[in-house]
């Protein structure tokens, strides 16, 4: 009789163990999916492939050229000059003038899908 009530005594506790583990393992999973949801929605945008841009470096201003490009303002004001001295860029490798801009930059901004046009 005392072997049996030990063993309903040890049953009870193994049973509240296991359902206090369950218990914590599904509110794990609930805040694992809400981070994931977060992560998902607000982290996962940012690694996506951006989208096309396309600037026209006849007409962008300073900022647009730092903002799109990428590129410092120092560099924005070269490339705002050298416009200004050529009248007008004839094509986009004109930039290529300045010494700063290296095949580099051309190659990411052609990951990052930005189209440059002088019309």
């Amino acid at each position: 009789m005392q072997y049996l009530k030990r063993n309903t005594k040890f049953s009870i506790l193994a049973f509240f163990v296991i359902v206090l583990s369950i218990t914590i393992s599904i509110s794990t999973l609930a805040k694992t999916e809400v981070y994931f949801s977060f992560f998902y929605n607000y982290i996962s945008p940012a690694l996506q492939k951006p989208k096309d841009k396309t600037i026209n470096i006849n007409s962008a201003s300073p900022e647009e050229l730092t903002s799109i490009l990428q590129i410092s303002e120092p560099l924005a004001r070269k490339i705002i000059t050298l416009r200004e001295e050529l009248g007008e860029f004839k094509d986009p490798q004109a930039l290529a003038q300045l010494p700063e801009i290296t095949n580099l930059e051309w190659e990411e901004w052609k990951e990052q899908r930005i189209t440059i046009i002088v019309n």
